[in-house]
């Protein structure tokens, strides 16, 4: 966990070095206690939310996405942002009426620092890195404030060749993905008028604290819905794990951990016969996160289990415009856009893209994802030690330390890339 002198060092900092930049007045007397665990709260609703309507959008059909990408990318935005473009994102960023930019920022710097220090030492068992860059145009003045919280974010470079503007961007996305995400964006979407493009890259590779073994691995069917079925590679094992069924979400819920036991992939699986069970888990989770939450921090409920889900793996790619905008993202994507902290240039986004890739197999995860903001122009119910996942689920792989969804889906059906035989 984060030990209080580095929590003080870095808040010390941000109160020290900027007076009138992220807001009228960065000076804060008093660090808020509350900050870290709103910040992470936060990140969790904006999650289910998240989910919902990508849920909603597509129906049916696998959905996936690294939500923390995406939060990292926004709360960037709503770093150099002002006035009603700044309300508007810290209300869709679900952050606390009572935690301010300050306190967000002093959470960001903080938790940036300490993500560095887990990538240094790998006794950890696994590898997660999370990158913010700003490429902005080097025509625009940004205010030297800026440059000086941002000092690695911040990336001034030409858009006047749109290949070779395309080119810089997916390379340091592939760099920091270790090449599993490519082509972020087409060169075709940046220009001489691009001004700013946003960009967070995720990256997370662990292996199972207990390995599937390969030669239980075999076809078996997979119910999309109950009139509709495929065959997909199931891997399947017997152990001690945490497994509940929740009453409150209407679904088992099991704990798989990776090595290191800091990371964990969750998976939330309704009822067969539920007409459409994950959109229910969703709306519950929606209406209560703290169901989710007290789950993840409960660790006295090992039992025997015999699991059964799918290897598969998925790549997404997402215009996240209208996601955004269902979300509630309003001034962000028009002219009234203020993006002032920044710089004096009137700068107002044209789009917004995510890409996300999952392996799950009987090793463990490879996830990778990176989200790029820019402007410019069975039938009945299981047996309490079973978890049988052959009908669509949830599954979320969460940071324990940080308490942060990392990566998150829907497996709806088994395609030829996601596992289908």
């Amino acid at each position: 966990m984060k030990g209080p002198g580095s929590c003080l060092f870095l808040l010390s900092v941000v109160g020290a070095v900027y007076t009138q930049c992220l807001t009228d007045n960065d000076i804060k007397t008093a660090n808020n206690p509350m900050a870290q665990h709103g910040v992470y709260t936060g990140q969790q609703e904006f999650t289910f939310d998240l989910l919902t309507v990508l849920n909603n959008q597509n129906k049916g059909t696998n959905i996936f996405v690294s939500p923390f990408s995406i939060y990292q990318a926004l709360l960037t935005a709503y770093f150099v942002s002002d006035k009603d473009t700044a309300t508007n994102l810290k209300k869709v960023l679900r952050l606390p009426a009572d935690v301010d930019k300050i306190d967000t920022m002093q959470v960001y710097k903080m938790e940036k620092y300490y993500q560095t220090m887990r990538g240094l030492n790998s006794s950890y068992g696994y590898t997660f890195t999370s990158a913010n860059k700003i490429f902005i145009n080097d025509q625009i003045s940004v205010k030297p404030c800026m440059t000086d919280i941002f000092q690695q974010e911040l990336q001034p470079m030409s858009f006047s060749n749109g290949l070779e503007a395309a080119k810089v961007i997916n390379t340091w996305v592939e760099v920091e993905t270790k090449n599993n995400i490519k082509d972020l964006i087409s060169p075709d979407q940046v220009d001489s008028r691009t001004q700013l493009v946003l960009a967070n890259a995720a990256y997370f590779k662990g292996i199972w604290q207990s390995k599937f073994s390969p030669a239980l691995t075999k076809p078996d069917v997979f119910y999309s819905s109950p009139t509709k079925k495929s065959l997909v590679k199931m891997m399947k094992q017997k152990g001690q794990f945490r497994h509940i069924l929740s009453d409150e979400l209407r679904a088992h819920i099991l704990e798989v951990p990776y090595k290191g036991g800091n990371m964990s992939m969750y998976f939330l699986l309704p009822p067969f016969a539920a007409k459409d069970g994950v959109a229910d888990i969703l709306a519950s989770l929606k209406k209560d996160p703290t169901t989710f939450k007290r789950f993840t921090e409960d660790s006295n409920m090992l039992k025997p289990v015999e699991i059964t889900i799918p290897k598969f793996a998925v790549t997404q790619d997402l215009n996240l415009m209208p996601t955004l905008t269902q979300m509630g993202v309003t001034d962000l994507f028009s002219s009234a856009a203020d993006l002032s902290r920044l710089s004096d240039t009137q700068i107002s986004f044209g789009d917004a893209v995510h890409k996300a890739r999952l392996e799950l197999d009987e090793e463990g995860t490879t996830a990778a994802a990176a989200t790029a903001v820019f402007s410019f122009r069975s039938s009945r119910p299981l047996e309490p030690t079973k978890f049988i996942a052959n009908h669509p689920f949830l599954y979320f792989l969460f940071d324990k330390m940080s308490q942060s969804i990392l990566f998150a889906g829907v497996f709806n059906e088994p395609t030829k890339e996601s596992g289908g035989v």
